[in-house]
């Protein structure tokens, strides 16, 4: 039995109302009518599967119980316990805002199936499993027909068969499509005993300006899957106009919009010409006419740029789409910045000194070697924010890659942010950062929504 047919004999159950529900539909639905929100639940057509649909979700949300025995249908169980770290995926889960495939694939001894998907018009989250005689299973990250022009997310994918898995697409300006073909390959792992590696006999910063490649592993399998997504869900969302100013350190910004998805929030922001610092990152909340808190999100994309800017000019915040709010306020509690005289950070490599660096970062040592110049920083305790990007440049603007970044922790001299340049050899350097400093506000800023 696939889980489309599985869910369809659930709907179907749920025509015969239990005797001791009889009238709880009736009497929700004129509570419903005296409410004044305007809206129309997940935009089902009027029909029966609309009529089933909502009953669903009243019983769910009104009675405990009947929520509780519908717990041993694998699309509530085992989803919920799958979109645990989102509060957003769990509310859509609850609220039974799920499409189901039920489409597998086997391959040389490996069965993948896509389950489910939780999809609105913006993005995408496919969750699947990986079978087969392995100790752990791993799917590369996957590529599409036609492509897609979106971030895509995966999870930690090297987990014991059966374990179900997932990936995020997740669309900037455009819009999610009717559907696609996703492929990704599947590697498998058994458990080997190794010896202890040997020391190694260059220092640490030296091995990162030749970073040792990683062996090729076989392909145990390659899965390609059609997917199809219900306008149902892909019409879902709704934008709203705010046009709010606003002032945080002295800059002036305006919230243009706020869009509301069942997967997230974003809430659209545009600086000022004259500003002096480009904005990177806000700490903030939605707060509803009851009190509920909505955060930033907590895991997954929390903000996207400007295409001609360092700005960040999008942010996003747990779902509301769920929660029956009439009003919302923002709530702007401190931001992130990058200063415009700071985006690009002058290292005298020769002297090792650093006329300014990012709040809560301070240079050690920079020591070159014959693979090139590496740098070694202190990072703040508690700062959670990579300082530079992976570019640097000469005196001349020339750019170029590091390849990588290190951070080693311990009671030695080493700990700290190590950066290498590989193939660098002058006397002085200018690191790309990725922001300049934080503030927090004293008194909130309060922006209403809707």
């Amino acid at each position: 039995m696939t889980r489309n047919e599985e869910y369809r004999q659930l709907l179907e159950q749920l025509d015969k109302t239990p005797p001791a529900l009889e009238y709880t539909l009736q009497r929700a639905q004129t509570r419903e009518k005296a409410c004044r929100r305007k809206r129309r639940l997940l935009g089902v057509p009027v029909g029966s599967l609309a009529v089933c649909f909502t009953a669903f979700v009243l019983l769910v949300n009104l009675f405990p119980p009947f929520a509780y025995a519908c717990g041993g249908v694998p699309v509530l169980r085992e989803l919920a316990k799958a979109v645990a770290w989102s509060p957003s995926l769990s509310a859509a889960v609850e609220n039974q805002y799920v499409q189901p495939i039920g489409v597998s694939q086997t391959e040389n001894g490996v069965t993948a199936t896509v389950e489910y998907v939780i999809v609105d018009q913006k993005q995408v989250n496919i969750f699947f499993t990986l079978e087969g005689e392995y100790e752990y299973l791993s799917a590369e990250m996957p590529t599409f027909s036609p492509v897609q022009r979106c971030s895509v997310l995966g999870a930690d994918f090297r987990q014991p068969p059966g374990t179900l898995l997932h990936f995020t697409l997740d669309y900037g300006d455009g819009n999610v499509p009717d559907g696609f073909a996703m492929t990704f390959p599947v590697f498998g792992e058994q458990t080997v005993e190794q010896d202890a590696p040997a020391p190694l006999e260059r220092p640490y910063e030296e091995e990162l300006l030749s970073p040792v490649k990683e062996p090729e592993r076989e392909i145990l399998a390659e899965f390609t899957f059609d997917l199809h997504f219900d306008p149902m869900y892909t019409d879902q969302g709704e934008r709203i106009s705010v046009q709010r100013d606003f002032v945080l350190d002295g800059q002036t910004f305006i919230v243009t919009e706020a869009e509301v998805y069942p997967t997230h929030v974003r809430i659209r922001v545009k600086g000022a010409e004259e500003n002096s610092a480009w904005l990177k990152g806000l700490e903030f909340y939605l707060e509803d006419e009851q009190g509920n808190r909505f955060e930033t999100i907590s895991s997954g994309i929390v903000a996207s740029g400007d295409q001609y800017t360092p700005a960040n000019v999008s942010f996003r915040l747990e779902s509301t789409y769920f929660s029956k709010s009439e009003h919302l306020t923002l709530y702007i509690t401190g931001a992130e910045w990058l200063d415009k005289a700071h985006e690009r950070v002058e290292i005298d490599l020769k002297n090792q000194v650093a006329p300014w660096l990012p709040e809560g970062v301070a240079l050690v040592k920079a020591k070159e070697y014959p693979g090139g110049w590496t740098l070694q920083f202190t990072v703040e305790e508690g700062l959670q924010k990579q300082p530079f990007s992976m570019t640097f440049y000469d005196e001349n603007g020339q750019s170029y890659e590091m390849g990588s970044q290190g951070f080693s922790v311990s009671d030695g001299e080493d700990s700290g942010l190590h950066i290498p340049l590989p193939d660098y050899h002058e006397d002085r350097v200018w690191l790309e950062a990725t922001y300049s400093r934080f503030t927090q506000e004293a008194e909130p800023a309060a922006i209403p929504i809707k």
